[in-house]
């Protein structure tokens, strides 16, 4: 299933780093911007007390060599002059009383002319403008005022020239990390796809990108090795298991045979109970062997598919249950039988036989004769159920009667201990798992297709 990206960004470590740049990236560019902010307001702050101080230092000039009436003159002269570039500026010669001798203020600001106080006020007609007032001389006051509206407009620009910047640089980081990250994700996840490749039983998948000289390359080198190391001790742990099986069962088996042709040349003798009981021995030991190397063969291919195909599993729990409805009848057991027709699945009809086998074996024998109960049921899922109303199986001991060697109390102590532990090795081989609850009375086996993670 395709996962969206916000999905990835938080699931995948790549992603959340991708994430985790672009942030610093944004944050790096709002402090970019604060700082050239910062910059502009300072240059202006500079500029228009040099200019204002530069201008107002003139017209003092001008008072102390021309008096009040010449200062008047060359108020004038400069508000007729427009600027063609910059900001306008705006005088006032005032008296001691404040009211207006020259300039275009029709009010004096409120600054303190005998402090030479400066500062930025907003004018009637709503304009911003740096001021500064100084005390020429007794009973006259002069204030110079400079607007900066082109240093607000330069800081505009400023601010959207590094925004636009901003946003592409950042684009830009974020486009190349997702680049990165996607291509870095893809080779970990080829790297996954080959581990749980493994997982299902594939020895022989390695881990894609091992030539490349980078860490994920010398990742997947070192996982191969490892890989291959297991490949061959699995291998040998078959080759040995078989080899055992062959050594152990060949001598057995012609001990057996010898012990027969004792019996029928001692017809009637008192060793020939003695010999038909070391025969039952043999035999007993041969059917564990077998199940311990069942066992072990199922769980070596646990989640392999390879060598199941596509079986009626409805028609296979039905030929199962048809052989044991006569054994519990005889038994006196009510057998109960729910099999849903068209239940498919890949798997081995032979092995999915004898899991359901022995768990029906084990229900007729904790069942009471004569008065038990025995269930069998199979629904779409897959999802089989075997239940009986015997003793069932003590809670502490739930956890572990799956494990080899445990025996049902139900059954008396009676076998090896081995049909459950082989029930789950085969459920397993086939992606199923397999539980047991309380029945109330008696036990109720689940078996039922294994939920994805």
């Amino acid at each position: 299933m395709r996962q969206g990206p916000l999905l990835l960004a938080r699931r995948s470590l790549f992603g959340r780093f991708t994430v985790a740049i672009a942030a610093i990236a944004a944050a790096a560019m709002l402090l970019l911007l604060l700082a050239a902010d910062i910059a502009v307001r300072r240059a202006r702050d500079d500029s228009l007390a040099q200019m204002v101080d530069t201008d107002l230092a003139g017209l003092a000039d001008i008072y102390a060599s021309g008096g009040a009436a010449e200062l008047a003159d060359r108020v004038g002269d400069r508000l007729a002059l427009v600027p063609e570039r910059g900001d306008p500026s705006h005088y006032m010669l005032a008296d001691g009383a404040g009211r207006r001798i020259a300039g275009d203020l029709d009010r004096w600001p409120g600054l303190a002319a005998e402090t030479s106080e400066s500062g930025y006020l907003t004018l009637e007609d709503g304009a911003q403008v740096y001021a500064r007032a100084t005390l020429l001389g007794p009973g006259v006051r002069l204030a110079v005022a400079r607007e900066y509206g082109s240093w607000d407009d330069l800081a505009a620009r400023m601010r959207t020239a590094l925004l636009v910047s901003g946003l592409a640089i950042l684009l830009a980081v974020a486009s190349a990390g997702l680049w990165a990250a996607h291509r870095l994700r893809r080779r970990v996840a080829a790297i996954n796809q080959a581990y749980q490749a493994i997982e299902r039983g594939e020895l022989d998948r390695r881990a894609p990108g091992a030539e490349r000289k980078d860490e994920l390359g010398e990742l997947a080198a070192h996982a191969n090795r490892m890989l291959a190391r297991i490949e061959a001790l699995v291998k040998a742990h078959r080759d040995i298991s078989d080899h055992v099986a062959h050594e152990l069962r060949t001598p057995l088996t012609h001990l057996d045979n010898r012990l027969l042709r004792l019996i029928d040349r001692l017809p009637g003798s008192e060793a020939a109970p003695l010999l038909q009981s070391a025969r039952d021995e043999i035999r007993n030991v041969v059917r564990m062997l077998a199940s311990l190397l069942d066992i072990s063969a199922s769980e070596a291919k646990r989640g392999d598919a390879r060598g199941l195909e596509r079986i009626d599993l409805s028609a296979v729990v039905a030929n199962v249950a048809e052989l044991y409805a006569d054994a519990a009848e005889e038994q006196g057991v009510d057998f109960t039988i729910s099999i849903e027709p068209g239940v498919g699945m890949l798997g081995d009809p032979m092995q999915l036989s004898r899991m359901v086998t022995n768990l029906l074996d084990n229900a007729l024998k904790a069942a009471p004769e004569q008065k038990g109960r025995v269930a069998l049921s199979l629904a779409q899922g897959p999802r089989i159920e075997v239940i009986d109303n015997g003793p069932g199986v003590p809670e502490e001991m739930r956890a572990r009667i799956f494990d080899r060697f445990q025996r049902v109390a139900a059954t008396g102590g009676k076998g090896h201990g081995l049909g459950l532990a082989l029930a789950r090795a085969i459920a397993e081989r086939h992606g199923l798992t397999i539980r047991i609850e309380d029945s109330r009375p008696g036990a109720r086996f689940i078996i039922e297709r294994q939920e994805e993670s």
